[in-house]
Formats: structure tokens, C-alpha cells, sequence
């Protein structure tokens, strides 16, 4: 069977097992001499929405710098093109909706064009849908990454979570590292091993669970920026290689599973700020009326570090909003993930967001790149 042919679970399971076999998988990419994490979380360019799962394992094997992504008719729409040459990278995740062809009494509904429309249906039980995506340096256009200053450090974070989960903890175990984020990024992995085994206790296997808490330690040290480092399991190195080739399938299940872990994981960090919030009602109580029930001209919202400025308010509700680190301009519906997002942020500042609610937003806005994709026919890996 053709590569073109085979499933992109088989066809990324089979490079993965050649990086593993040749000792160049992101398993054994080097750290950073300044203690930082060596991997960065892909973003959608437009929503700021990360990917996840599967989408966010193969992104980062791509090893490229800039986080962001867009698709083909995406990053037309955004007015920063693909460049001329460029590769695409096809992702999978798994959509709880499908697109159907719209009918009306039994005949199909045209567009302007003359074209088959679509509408979007939901599903009782999810199902992949692919999108080919370019990285953010293949953009023309694109303006250069601003990185706002997070308002804790990695060290903060890490032991807020480890504070909230409950794990034992010895404060003098740091002083056997070389430095605190070694230390942070070991025990946020052994905290992910616990988590694993009551979040899946399906998976007994040694090495099936350390292939998911170290795809884990990855993405929990991508959002953290700490480092990743894979300590003593170098050994599972050929296990996993030969578990990915019996089963191609093993790879996607497996980061499946670690986003289920990292979402538990990083869930305590958002306890703390629930605790935040908690403390901040009771200083002061929030009366309904005072919470806004729209995005209003003038509004400058703090969201994912980055401020959004909404610049103006248009028909149906609808505003155009422009990223002031990026420059990048985008039109928002009230019905849109984002608008409610920075709707939910300017009412409540100390963070409002649930990591499921991101998740689906990023799945709709994949779901909508592959739904132009097909009525534009561009799905071609390279332009």
C-alpha cells in the first residue's frame, strides 16, 4: 500500500517508530541550556486556540519554531497567503459534528455559485476529520510573535499544581537537581503516572503507560515551559518502537490518553484559580446587572496573553476585533468560541475558561478550515 494510501495514524506511527529506532524522536530532543521547555504548543493563528491530542503530537514532531498554524483558505481569509513551494501538515481529531449537504424538501440548497451548501450536523458519537495546516513561518504576512509576560513563573505554576493535586511532596528532594525546573518537570511527571492510573486504569501495560505519561511530560512542559527530559527511560525507547509497529493505531490512542492526563493535570491549576475567584466574590460581591452582555467599541480584553481591542461594534451583533500584539483583525459573532471567551474574560478577569470549552472551540474552527477546504478542493500537501 502506497504511503498516500495508508491511514495518517500509520503513516505518522511509521515515522515515529523510524525517529525511535534511529534515537531522534522529540523523546530525545536535547534541552534548552536555559531551562525552558524545547517544544512549543501549536496554536490556531486566527482563534489562539491550541491544539490538542493526536493534532498537537503531530505538529510538534514537525520541530518547527513559530507555534502558530493555519490552513490553505484560512490563511486566505486572514490575508497572510501561503507561500509559493510550502509543505503542509495533515492532522486528525475528532469532531463531534459532520458536514452534510444542505436540502429543503428534498432538493439540494445552492449558493450564489451555484454550488452543493453544507451544513453542520451534530453527532451522537465523534468522528476524525483531517485539515492540512501550514506552520506560521510559511505565511506571508504574518506578523512577528509577541510573548507576553506570564504573571508566574514555570517554578510558580508547577507548585501551584502540585499544591492543589494533593502529591506528596519532599522540599528537599529539589536540592538533588541541577536546577529547580529539573526538579519541577520530574515531579510533575510522576504526578502524571498517578493521574494516569486512575484516569486509565484500562492500561496496565508498563510501557503503554510510560509512552502516555511522557507524551504527557512533553505537552505539560510545552504549556508550562519547562523542560522535558526523558531520565531513565531510555530503555523504553525500542519497546515503544515495537508496540507502534504491531500496532500503528497505538500512537494516536496514546496521545489521546495523554491529553486526557494533561487535562487533569493542569486542571489543578485552574482549581487555584477558581480559589482565586472564590476569595475575590466573597471581598466583593458582582451583581449580575454589572457583567457586560456584549463586546462594545473600545473594550480592551486580556485573553491568552494577548489584549484584544474591539474596534467596532457591526450588524447582528457581530464586532471586528483586532490582536494587539499581532495586528491580525478578526470578525466575531456573538455565537463565535472566541467572542464568548472574551466576553467571559472582561467578566471575569481572573479566568473563567474551562480547558473542555477550548478544546471544542479549537475542534469548530478545524472543522470549519476543512469544510472550506473541500469546497475549495485544496487539500494538496504542497501548493
Amino acid at each position: 500500500m502506497s504511503e498516500q494510501f495508508k491511514p495518517l495514524a500509520d503513516q505518522v506511527s511509521e515515522r515515529m517508530v523510524n525517529l525511535l529506532n534511529d534515537n531522534r524522536s522529540i523523546f530525545t530532543k536535547p534541552m534548552k541550556e536555559d531551562g525552558t521547555s524545547q517544544f512549543v504548543l501549536p496554536v490556531n493563528a486566527r482563534s489562539k486556540q491550541k491544539y490538542t491530542g493526536p493534532a498537537a503530537l503531530v505538529l510538534i514532531m514537525q520541530n518547527r519554531r513559530d507555534p502558530r498554524w493555519l490552513s490553505f483558505d484560512k490563511a486566505l481569509y486572514n490575508k497572510t497567503p501561503v507561500k509559493k513551494g510550502a509543505y503542509g501538515t495533515l492532522i486528525e481529531f475528532m469532531s463531534n459534528n459532520e458536514l452534510r449537504p444542505k436540502t429543503e424538501n428534498g432538493k439540494a440548497v445552492l449558493n450564489k455559485e451555484g454550488n452543493q451548501k453544507m451544513e453542520r450536523v451534530k453527532l451522537e458519537v465523534p468522528v476524525p476529520v483531517q485539515a492540512w495546516l501550514y506552520n506560521g513561518k510559511d505565511l506571508v504576512g504574518l506578523r512577528e510573535l509577541k510573548v507576553k509576560p506570564a504573571p508566574l513563573s514555570p517554578a510558580e505554576r508547577a507548585q501551584a499544581i502540585l499544591d492543589h493535586s494533593g502529591a506528596k511532596q519532599n522540599p528537599d528532594a529539589i536540592k538533588t537537581y541541577d536546577s529547580p525546573q529539573l526538579y519541577y518537570a520530574a515531579a510533575l511527571h510522576h504526578l502524571a503516572h498517578d493521574t494516569a492510573k486512575t484516569a486509565l486504569p484500562e492500561v496496565t501495560d508498563k510501557a503503554r503507560e510510560e509512552l502516555r505519561t511522557n507524551i504527557a511530560s512533553i505537552l505539560i512542559g510545552a504549556e508550562l515551559n519547562l523542560p522535558y527530559v526523558l531520565e531513565g527511560h531510555q530503555e523504553y525507547l525500542k519497546q515503544w518502537a515495537t508496540l507502534l509497529k504491531d500496532d500503528p493505531k497505538e500512537l494516536f490512542n496514546a496521545a489521546t490518553d495523554a491529553q486526557t492526563i494533561v487535562n487533569q493535570v493542569m486542571a489543578y491549576e485552574a482549581k487555584r484559580e477558581q480559589q482565586k475567584d472564590t476569595k475575590q466574590e466573597t471581598q466583593q460581591e458582582v451583581k449580575p446587572a454589572q457583567a457586560a452582555a456584549k463586546l462594545t467599541e473600545g473594550m480592551e480584553i486580556d485573553y491568552k496573553e494577548t489584549t484584544f481591542k474591539v474596534l467596532q461594534e457591526q450588524s447582528r451583533g457581530a464586532v471586528k476585533v483586532e490582536d494587539l500584539n499581532t495586528g491580525d483583525k478578526l470578525r466575531l459573532k456573538p455565537s463565535d468560541g472566541l467572542y464568548k471567551s472574551l466576553l467571559g474574560q472582561l467578566n471575569n478577569p481572573a479566568g473563567h475558561e474551562v480547558r473542555e470549552q477550548e478544546q471544542e472551540q479549537a475542534q469548530e474552527e478545524e472543522l470549519e478550515m476543512a469544510e472550506t477546504e473541500e469546497q475549495t478542493q485544496s487539500y494538496s500537501r504542497k501548493r
